[in-house]
């Protein structure tokens, strides 16, 4: 488990910014939409414009 964002109040939402991103990208992966290695290479890269980048935003 990765640690809170800075700042993030128990009970306030997600706890890191990025978890959004990753759970898009897995479930992209499950159904088949992106493949693993296109999604791990994208989320490596920046994972800012891993989305975008995959065309799932």
């Amino acid at each position: 488990m990765e640690p809170a964002h800075p700042g993030h109040k128990k009970g306030s939402g997600v706890n890191n910014v990025k978890d959004p991103v990753e759970t898009k990208l897995h479930t992209a992966v499950c159904k088949g939409a992106v493949t693993l290695s296109a999604a791990q290479k994208a989320i490596v890269t920046d994972w800012t414009t891993a989305l975008s980048r995959l065309g799932l935003s």
